[in-house]
């Protein structure tokens, strides 16, 4: 990934950071990182809203944020001066835990129309969510949890945003106060101490706003180290997954890349460090990274585990050898598919027929699990 867009805060717009090469938007980014791994996003949703969902026996489901808008247009040409058309809108993040529902929104610049627009979210997708009554039923308008993630300083926002849905003329109302994750009040430390993993390449994005100095820039290089540190660190200590890892530690190249290239004026000596930060990871996150979308990552897996598996099992023979890697990738692809679909072991060996034991034994060899 060489490029990143940033979201000024404008529903499906873009501020363009960059060149005129392959892009990445702040939203197809912030989807990429919270969908990688419920446990992360567990830990952000239960430090944010002081929730204590269980991180594996929570169940996940990634929601629809795509909904469709009414707009009456009026064009130029007379033979279609007045016409109906249907829209898109696009929240950044809905997904449900256990049956609830959340949305996360991200916002870089201020925005005052924010909270009209996290309320139009919801009632778009609990209007998508109504199923059809019969007499006498009452009739449940469920709004999703919102979450708004300030990237960009904004001292008018408090850890949350008063607001209240109420009928005119009526005296009662319904809360619908929004929290806010301001990231810009955190440090690196802060970040990992609130379990907010997801957030961590972003904490760089505040360097757009730098004066060019030789002590800024050696803070933005400083910064850049420790972050990547960090998220090798909590693969290490198997905080994260590999998944999560390589996602993460993408995002971070494609916005140091980008502030370089627009802010810093392609200054060589940063250039240098992204190359030698990379140099100097694991390899097997740069293996990972080739990859890009799940299924891809684990072919790669696959490829090099089974061959040596089936190798193993069937020394000697041809035809045995050939046999049992056959079923052996078979099965591997099959238990990390279904792994990457949020599913537990205990599932996945329900699903396929195949002990636990199998199943873990493959998830802790392919570096997915501990």
């Amino acid at each position: 990934m060489s490029q990143i867009d940033y979201d000024a805060g404008m529903p499906d717009k873009a501020e363009t950071i960059g060149y005129t090469q392959k892009s990445l938007k702040i939203d197809e980014a912030i989807k990429m990182l919270f969908s990688a791994e419920k446990g992360a996003l567990i830990r952000l949703i239960n430090g944010a809203l002081g929730e204590s969902y269980d991180l594996e026996k929570t169940k996940f489901t990634e929601l629809n944020t795509e909904f469709v808008n009414t707009n009456f247009l009026s064009q130029d040409k007379e033979d279609t001066a007045e016409s109906f058309d249907l829209e898109k809108i696009i929240a950044d993040m809905m997904f449900s835990l256990d049956g609830v529902v959340y949305h996360i929104e991200f916002q870089t610049k201020a925005d005052n129309t924010i909270v009209i627009r996290i309320v139009g979210y919801g009632t778009s997708h609990a209007l998508s969510n109504l199923k059809n009554s019969t007499d006498g039923d009452e009739v449940v308008f469920e709004l999703p949890i919102p979450v708004l993630i300030q990237i960009d300083k904004d001292d008018s926002l408090q850890d949350k945003i008063p607001a209240r849905i109420k009928l005119s003329g009526r005296d009662d109302s319904l809360r619908f106060d929004i929290t806010v994750i301001r990231l810009w009040t955190f440090d690196i430390e802060t970040v990992l101490e609130r379990g907010y993993y997801l957030l961590l390449p972003f904490l760089l994005m505040k360097y757009r706003r730098m004066k060019k100095t030789k002590e800024e820039i050696e803070a933005f290089l400083s910064d850049y180290r420790k972050i990547d540190k960090a998220i090798t660190d909590l693969y290490d200590k198997k905080q994260i997954f590999s998944y999560l890892r390589t996602n993460l530690h993408a995002v971070v190249d494609s916005i140091v890349t980008n502030i370089n290239d627009k802010y810093i004026d392609n200054d060589s000596n940063i250039k240098k460090e992204l190359s030698d930060v990379k140099t100097t990871r694991p390899m097997f996150a740069q293996e990972l990274v080739a990859f890009g979308k799940a299924e891809g990552k684990a072919e790669g897996i696959v490829e090099g585990q089974a061959k040596g598996k089936a190798e193993g099992k069937a020394e000697g023979k041809a035809e045995g050898k050939a046999e049992g890697k056959a079923e052996g990738k078979a099965e591997v692809m099959q238990v990390i598919k279904l792994h990457l679909q949020k599913q537990s072991p205990t599932e996945i060996s329900a699903k396929l027929g195949t002990p636990i034991n199998n199943v873990t034994e493959i998830l802790i060899e392919s570096g997915l699990t501990g």
